[in-house]
């Protein structure tokens, strides 16, 4: 018995620290707040913690980062919820027999903001130590660190210039990151601006196991700048109409409770400013729309603090301090839940009952191609949708006339009801107008999906009668080619279409287009279709090849006998052109916005997964001999002075030029100026000049735009609304491929009344000619925060057929 008795506790010891004597201290080696953790160690102290509270704690590694990391939750409860986590799901999905609240934190989602970590390190210990009681009936899941490739990038920085002691004078190295810090993720995206879009990995892994659980509560720990108090709900307005009153109201009470905290230690701290409920793809606004109590709670510090920095008035603000108070503020949000779970239970549930919202259904029209990746976005979310019943007809309101109208069902349209547990999320993503209770909003005031994704909606006040109950299934493609065919032809009419060309240059083909429509074999083919003629591809498996790509990508290829049309240009003409394989460069500084170089590394990367090459500023000269097309992502520039970099342009080299970068090159010679605006307003008080000044913004608008759809900038685009996200408005020299509407009204979104005039007939899309080559304007980024779908069609445009 006494051998036995050894033996197990040799085994418990091997496992890991005794329960009494496991701390983060004894675990990490330092007091949590004195150093930086990596995220290995990170995961290892979350597992160290699971093996020492075995019955109140149970980590589940829900994926990886692009880089590789582990991406982790961390359940804390008591024994009995730790025993039955897969039940007690099961019950929240069905809102029944629920005993217990679920407060979900959330930490770091930007990289250096770096408190959020070491507080999680932190507070889940708490929770298993001296705050157990408030696991009686509350779950906690943590996510110690929901964007760990960003937080190694500074926490290695930090190492990296960091000095031994820390310098705690603002201007010291330790406090300046180097570009393009560690806020974003290994595609310099805003996670926090990514939850409802999906396009990273980490966002995408992270909300599906968020979505099983959809917690009662969820935080988002963030920082701001090192001299800003803490702030804490309740948040400011503008709120989303749909937003509950007992989301409102309980949002105030854990601000009283956090302030009862901050009071007794005489930490500063604000609430109701800056920080609002609008745009849904936060990590507040996100959960709110699914019935959570979203919240954001913001400490100074972020990239600029360190372990250590002087502040505007003298003090010394440290990590330690930091960590503190979202400790503080974690471990209320914890003890208000417990205090409030009965209550928690009742509202989430009573917001999961059919809502009466002015539109109860949304009617979506389009072509498979288009609406397939509104269908992923949609299943990613976990949103409901069915087909519509074949003949049935119904009254909705349409998107592009503005009127209400009778719409005849076909079969073919996509049902989106809000009587649904996703309901108010559709409501929010899909609804014409976004009402504005305060025009001062944090961020974008417009997404109308179905502007996004460039297809046809109405919106109905009427649940509207489905079809077969099922998932909207898109057609098999399945093509089978004709081995002696003359050519093959390919409909370029989505971004899958592009993604497929691709796919074809990268094994070799060669692809031509058409500048002028042709009919054939009893088929209309428009302009920028994708002709593959059998005698100029020699690959030995070439009809194999573009069978088995063609079907991966689901595009229907067409096998076409002969060269002589019925109608419009043979495949001879001079409107039929070889597609030149471009040799893409992304030219990225310190003068270039990370968040735009990301977005383009990203589509070529991941999704277009065409090859592009990231070129530093610096070593753009030497590169350019080996490129044909130079993306110029946002930023501040001068490469209107680069002799070097002109002269690759005036030899044939293609510069496309996003966003704001257009204002690099508003001279004589590039063909493009911004439109003169005057501000006649004078003597505005100290107190409304922040009011004022937001009259002369847009806020993240949608403009409906015409274009030629002759141009090759245009192929495939049936229509396109842009996203206008800053009111500089430009015009061209020459004719501008699309540009927004005469005397245009926003569709949706923000536009301050000084600047509305001006943004009538202003450019969106140019091309100006420059010697033997040409610069392209995409002055509204198409490729914003990668959710734009038809953007991205418009870029491929840019890319091949130009």
């Amino acid at each position: 018995m006494k051998k036995t008795t050894i033996f197990l506790l040799f085994l418990f010891c091997s496992c890991g620290l005794s329960f009494s004597q496991f701390s983060p201290e004894k675990f990490l080696g330092y007091t949590v707040g004195t150093n930086f953790t990596r995220h290995d160690r990170v995961v290892a102290y979350f597992q160290a913690l699971q093996n020492n509270f075995p019955n109140e704690v149970k980590t589940v590694s829900y994926g990886k980062t692009y880089e590789g990391r582990e991406l982790l939750t961390v359940f804390i409860g008591a024994e009995e919820t730790i025993k039955n986590l897969e039940e007690i799901k099961k019950n929240h999905a069905l809102l029944d027999k629920e005993n217990l609240s679920i407060v979900w934190l959330s930490y770091n989602v930007h990289g250096n903001e770096s408190s959020g970590t070491e507080a999680a390190i932190e507070t889940a210990y708490r929770l298993v130590t001296d705050k157990k009681e408030y696991l009686k009936n509350v779950l906690v899941i943590i996510d110690p660190c929901l964007n760990p490739d960003g937080r190694d990038r500074y926490v290695n920085f930090y190492y990296q210039y960091g000095n031994l002691p820390h310098d705690a004078l603002s201007f010291s190295a330790e406090h300046n990151e180097t570009w393009p810090g560690g806020r974003s993720n290994h595609y310099l995206f805003d996670l926090n601006r990514d939850w409802a879009w999906m396009t990273q990995i980490e966002s995408k892994q992270r909300v599906a196991i968020y979505n099983q659980w959809l917690p009662h509560v969820h935080v988002d720990f963030h920082e701001q700048g090192i001299n800003e108090p803490y702030y804490f709900p309740p948040a400011a307005e503008p709120y989303h109409e749909v937003v509950t009153n007992w989301q409102r109201d309980f949002q105030k009470e854990i601000g009283k409770n956090h302030a009862s905290y901050f009071d007794k230690e005489g930490w500063l701290y604000f609430s109701r400013e800056i920080f609002d409920l609008l745009y849904p793809s936060y990590g507040d606004t996100y959960p709110v729309y699914s019935g959570s109590i979203g919240m954001t709670y913001e400490q100074g510090g972020s990239g600029r603090a360190g372990l250590a920095v002087i502040t505007q008035v003298g003090d010394t603000l440290k990590l330690t301090d930091r960590v503190q108070h979202h400790v503080t503020t974690g471990l209320s949000t914890v003890e208000m839940a417990s205090k409030n779970t009965s209550k928690l239970i009742k509202e989430f549930q009573s917001f999961h009952v059919n809502k009466n919202y002015k539109y109860n259904s949304f009617i979506i029209s389009g072509e498979e191609q288009c609406l397939a990746p509104l269908i992923v976005l949609l299943d990613n979310n976990r949103v409901e949708y069915s087909l519509g019943a074949a003949g049935s007809s119904v009254k909705g309101y349409n998107y592009s006339t503005k009127n209400q109208e009778q719409i005849k069902l076909t079969g073919k349209e996509l049902i989106i009801s809000t009587n649904q547990p996703k309901g108010t999320l559709v409501n929010v993503l899909f609804e014409p107008t976004t009402y504005l209770s305060d025009s001062l909003t944090y961020d974008i005031s417009a997404w109308t999906l179905p502007y996004a994704y460039g297809l046809d909606c109405w919106a109905s006040k009427e649940l509207v009668k489905t079809g077969i109950t099922r998932d909207y299934k898109k057609t098999p493609i399945s093509n089978s080619l004709d081995m002696n065919a003359y050519a093959y032809v390919v409909t370029w009419n989505s971004f899958q279409s592009a993604k497929f060309l691709a796919h074809t240059l990268n094994a070799g083909m060669r692809v031509y287009y058409n500048e002028k429509p042709f009919e054939t074999q009893g088929k209309k083919f428009n302009e920028g279709s994708l002709i593959f003629l059998l005698k100029e591809n020699k690959l030995p498996d070439f009809i194999e090849q573009l069978t088995r790509l063609s079907n991966e990508h689901q595009v229907e290829v067409i096998s076409i006998k002969s060269g002589f049309v019925d109608k419009g240009i043979d495949f001879g003409s001079y409107a039929v052109k070889p597609i030149e394989v471009p040799s893409v460069g992304i030219v990225m500084s310190e003068n270039f916005s990370s968040l735009s170089v990301g977005e383009v590394w990203h589509f070529f990367e991941q999704q277009l997964q065409y090859k592009a090459h990231l070129i530093w500023q610096s070593d753009l000269d030497a590169s350019l001999k080996q490129i044909n097309t130079l993306i110029i992502p946002e930023g501040e520039h001068d490469l209107a002075d680069n002799q070097s970099f002109l002269n690759w342009v005036k030899d044939g080299g293609q510069a496309i030029v996003i966003g704001n970068s257009a204002a690099g090159f508003c001279k004589e010679e590039f063909g493009i100026s911004e439109k003169e605006f005057k501000d006649s307003t004078t003597d505005v008080e100290y107190a409304q000049l922040e009011r004022q000044q937001i009259s002369s913004t847009i806020i993240g608008a949608i403009f409906k735009t015409q274009f030629d759809h002759s141009h090759p900038l245009s192929f495939g685009l049936k229509k396109y609304h842009t996203l206008k996200l800053s009111s500089t408005a430009y015009q061209m020299k020459d004719a501008a491929v699309i540009r927004i509407e005469k005397d245009a009204k926003p569709e949706n979104g923000f536009v301050g009344y000084k600047v509305l005039d001006n943004q009538s007939n202003s450019l969106v899309v140019g091309k100006m000619l420059y010697g033997k080559g040409h610069f392209i304007y995409l002055v509204d980024n198409p490729l914003y925060r990668g959710f734009w779908e038809q953007g991205k069609q418009l870029f491929s445009n840019a890319i091949f057929f130009e």
